[in-house]
């Protein structure tokens, strides 16, 4: 490390999707002795068509060190976004001389830091490997990154099976939970009348989450989101809708969803920001759509979640997801099968442990504590082992 015991850690989030994950561990990492903390902040984290996330962010006390805005070259295409990212990255890698770049999941323009960092030395710490999402070539990009990445901090102990079957070290993976769990336990989420004021509808039960991404491999948008509508006008309920990213089919569903929005007692927003996406989360009814953090966190609050089309497809499930393929008349019965009181009273705790308890970023600092970023940042074939337990 550059200065004797200290780690230079680099953390990137590229936009509302990681940064709920990052949060909780950048949060604490601020007050931990022995650490350096650099936030980067790029792509949708900087743009205001995509909620401009790096305006919570200051809010939270927590403002990017370094904002690399790639999409203000007015790139339209993931390639031409990607190779900007990845130069862009790389550049700014160069000049920190950071000890280890932190990123989390699978988005393509994760994978271009990731690239980056493998090109400039700089050893690689990813957050929630060794998931399946295979209705998304976010899939196959997780995987790679997981093969650049030197220190794993998986969500699961069959996630880290999976990692250390891909050749990983077994020393070097290590279940934590998932850290977007920690945000639902936050001292500081708003009231009721807060989120209220936020939102600007009534938030009168029953309420529904409704978050709806291109499923890009092979899944038609349209379909899908013709029958997210269809469910959500045959069941009466107040409806959050949060707008899709920009992956490849967005701009279909967010039209759509758009003017969903429009009917009485629903809203369509780019983001919460985070303290009043968990707060949302909590008061909620039910999920609708194809979000992971259908999957991931709202199991801790036992919150049911319909999940639509195959997106999501791979990921261990707990007792709140319905899985349901993207036509109107099953999604609108799954829905009203996640509304009845009968169907959240019988998922019950089941569903409140099953990728952690709200303390992974403790976790995630003592493990960075005692880690030592390799140098050169050498990866090896390492036979099959067991990931080490939380």
């Amino acid at each position: 490390m550059t200065t004797g015991t200290l780690l230079r850690l680099g953390v990137l989030t590229t936009g509302r999707q990681d940064w709920g994950i990052l949060r909780s561990t950048c949060k604490l990492a601020r007050t931990t002795a022995g650490l350096d903390l650099t936030i980067l902040a790029g792509g949708m984290a900087l743009s205001a068509a995509h909620g401009a996330s790096a305006a919570a962010m200051a809010s939270d006390g927590l403002p990017p060190d370094e904002r690399i805005d790639w999409l203000a070259l007015g790139h339209h295409s993931v390639h031409q976004q990607s190779g900007a990212a990845t130069s862009m990255i790389g550049d700014v890698l160069e000049r920190l001389h950071i000890d280890a770049l932190m990123v989390a999941g699978d988005r393509f323009e994760t994978m271009s830091a990731a690239l980056a960092a493998t090109v400039a030395r700089v050893p690689l710490v990813h957050l929630h490997g060794g998931e399946e999402t295979e209705g998304a070539f976010d899939n196959a990009i997780r995987h790679a990154i997981t093969k650049l990445a030197h220190l794993h901090l998986v969500s699961h102990a069959e996630y880290g099976r999976r990692v250390i079957t891909m050749g990983e070290d077994p020393a070097a993976v290590h279940v934590v939970g998932a850290p977007g769990l920690d945000n639902l336990y936050r001292d500081d989420l708003p009231t009721h009348t807060e989120l209220e004021k936020r939102i600007g509808i009534p938030l009168a039960g029953p309420i529904v989450i409704v978050t709806l991404h291109p499923s890009t491999l092979g899944a038609d948008p349209a379909t899908e989101v013709a029958s997210v509508c269809a469910a959500m006008d045959a069941c009466d309920a107040t409806y959050v809708i949060t707008l899709p990213n920009n992956d490849p089919g967005a701009r279909v569903i967010r039209t759509a969803l758009e003017e969903a929005a429009q009917k009485p007692g629903r809203v369509a927003v780019e983001s919460l920001g985070e303290r009043f996406y968990w707060a949302l989360m909590k008061s909620a009814d039910a999920m609708l759509g194809n979000s992971s953090s259908a999957i991931v966190e709202a199991p801790a609050v036992a919150l049911p979640a319909v999940n639509v089309g195959s997106r999501q497809k791979g990921r261990l499930r707990a007792p709140n997801v319905i899985d349901v393929e993207p036509e109107g008349t099953e999604v609108t019965k799954a829905l009203r099968c996640a509304l009845d009181p009968s169907f959240r009273l019988s998922i019950g705790d089941a569903s409140r442990s099953a990728f952690g308890d709200g303390h992974a970023a403790e976790r995630i600092l003592s493990i960075l504590a005692s880690w030592t970023p390799p140098r050169p940042p050498i990866k090896r074939w390492t036979p099959t082992g067991k990931p080490n337990a939380a």
